[in-house]
């Protein structure tokens, strides 16, 4: 089934983009584009590894990472390159599409096809109780072993903190009582080829339309109703 995500958090960010829907699992696990040095990085030498212009960044597409010399915190979501920086007086600064030339020193990137029909989250108190409960649907979605896939969130806050983490300052972030799309990998393999954070089964990231800024989800508090989607394809 064809359906046009088009809601207001998607008007407010990143306007309406075409996917299909579909109730059948057809994929546990995904292929995650990975570009990343990590030995290059405990070295300080964080030089692009992949440029821009180089990935297709598909209408669905979901992804993070950083930007060459961590200057840029990367997300993506809905198929938009958010990049933000932390800006004067404990702010931000954010962009949509990179610059010619410009890569990622990291970047992990899922193009999906097709989306499955959503599902209400009950109320959700951290960021552990989220794995949880993706977990939950992933193996109700048949994926019993290995599994590797991206999901989206549409909902709204109770409290996120978040964070942009960049070189050479770092910005660490709270929000309240904001609409927000939650966006990342569930990953029960190769979790640290992912960066997916220790102990954890998802990386997360948080995209704020009102405040038009997206970063990486440290905590999570979510109200009730929240809708999950995981990818099918």
């Amino acid at each position: 089934m064809r359906k046009l995500l088009c809601s207001a958090l998607l008007l407010a960010s990143a306007g309406c983009a075409t996917v299909s829907t579909t109730d059948t699992a057809t994929v546990c696990v995904a292929n995650v584009q990975s570009f990343a040095n990590p030995e290059a990085g405990t070295r300080g030498d964080f030089r692009p590894n992949v440029l821009f212009s180089d990935v297709r960044i598909g209408p669905a597409a979901v992804g993070y990472g950083a930007t060459g010399s961590r200057g840029d915190e990367i997300t993506i979501s809905d198929g938009v390159l958010h990049l933000a920086r932390p800006g004067a007086a404990g702010g931000y600064r954010h962009r949509v599409d990179a610059a010619e030339g410009e890569g990622a020193y990291m970047l992990q990137l899922i193009n999906v096809e097709v989306w499955r029909t959503p599902s209400a989250l009950p109320a959700i108190s951290n960021l552990d109780a989220l794995g949880a409960a993706i977990s939950n649907q992933v193996g109700a979605a048949g994926c019993i072993g290995a599994a590797k896939f991206a999901y989206r969130i549409e909902g709204r806050v109770r409290r996120a903190e978040w964070s942009l983490d960049t070189l050479p300052q770092r910005g660490d972030f709270v929000t309240e009582g904001h609409d927000v799309v939650v966006v990342g990998l569930f990953a029960n393999v190769e979790q640290a080829k992912h960066f997916v954070p220790e102990g954890r089964n998802i990386h997360a990231h948080a995209v704020f339309p009102a405040l038009g800024v997206a970063g990486h989800l440290k905590s999570l508090e979510l109200e009730p109703g929240a809708r999950l989607q995981l990818q099918a394809r």
